[in-house]
C-alpha cells in the first residue's frame, strides 16, 4: 500500500508541476458540437493504451533472450481523450491550454511507467541468465540440444506470464489513473457549462467499462511462439 501511494503521489506531483500556470479561462456562449462517440460501451484507459506487457525475443541455442524494442517508445503517450476533445468543440484559446495539459499528461504517464518498465527488465534479465545457463549445459555436454530447446520454450512461457502478472502493473495502473484524473480536473477548469455537460456524459459512458484492448503494437507475440531453433 505504501508503494502504491508513492506511485500515485509521484504521478500527481509530476502532472501538477508540469501543468502549473495553466490558465483557467471560461469561454461563454460556446455551444459544443454533438458529442459523437460518447456512447461507446468499451472504456479504454490511458493505462490500457500504454502499459501493455513488454515483449521479448525468445532465446534460442544461437541467440539470447532480449527485450523487443517498442517502435512507439519515443512518441507521446496514447490517450482515450480524442473523441471527448472533438465533441467539446474547443475554442482556439482553450486548445492552447489543452495542448499544455496533454503535454503534462504525457510526461506524467511516462514517469508512472518508469518503475514498471524497470521491473520488467529485471524479469527479462533473470530469464536471460537462466536461459544462458541451459545453453552452457549443452556446451558442457550435460544436456542434449533437444532437452535444452524444451527448457528454453518453458523459460519463454514463464517469462511472458511473469511480465503479465507483475504486481507493479497494478501500481502503475493506479498512478496512470491519477494522471488521467489530473488531466480531467485541469480540463474542467476551462470549460463552459455546456461543455461541462458533455464532459460529464463522457465520464458517465466510461463507468463500468473494464476491458483490455489488444496490444496497440498489433503484434501476436503474447502467445508462446518459441520454436527452439536457430531462428532469432
Amino acid at each position: 500500500m505504501k508503494k502504491q501511494n508513492t506511485w500515485m503521489a509521484l504521478a500527481v506531483t509530476t502532472f501538477t508541476a508540469l501543468a502549473l500556470g495553466l490558465s483557467a479561462c471560461s469561454e461563454a456562449g460556446v455551444t459544443p458540437g454533438e458529442p459523437m462517440g460518447l456512447t461507446e460501451s468499451v472504456a479504454t484507459t490511458t493505462f490500457d493504451l500504454n502499459a501493455y506487457p513488454m515483449e521479448i525475443n525468445d532465446p534460442t541455442m544461437e541467440t539470447m533472450m532480449s527485450e523487443r524494442p517498442d517502435p512507439k517508445v519515443k512518441r507521446p503517450a496514447r490517450t482515450p481523450f480524442s473523441d471527448l476533445l472533438r465533441a467539446l468543440n474547443l475554442t482556439a484559446e482553450q486548445k492552447l491550454t489543452v495542448d499544455r495539459l496533454l503535454s503534462a499528461h504525457n510526461d506524467c504517464v511516462k514517469a508512472a511507467l518508469e518503475n514498471l518498465r524497470a521491473a520488467e527488465r529485471e524479469i527479462i534479465k533473470a530469464a536471460r541468465t537462466e536461459a544462458e545457463a541451459v545453453k552452457q549445459q549443452v556446451k558442457d555436454s550435460t544436456l542434449t540440444r533437444e532437452a535444452a530447446r524444451e527448457q528454453l520454450r518453458a523459460i519463454s512461457k514463464r517469462t511472458r506470464e511473469a511480465l503479465r502478472s507483475l504486481p507493479g502493473r497494478e501500481d502503475a495502473r493506479a498512478a496512470i489513473k491519477a494522471c488521467d484524473d489530473s488531466f480531467i480536473r485541469g480540463l474542467s477548469e476551462i470549460l463552459t457549462p455546456d461543455q461541462m455537460a458533455t464532459l460529464k456524459r463522457w465520464l458517465a459512458s466510461r463507468k463500468g467499462g473494464d476491458t483490455t484492448p489488444p496490444n496497440p503494437r498489433d503484434d501476436k507475440d503474447d502467445k508462446d511462439t518459441t520454436r527452439g531453433t536457430g531462428r532469432g
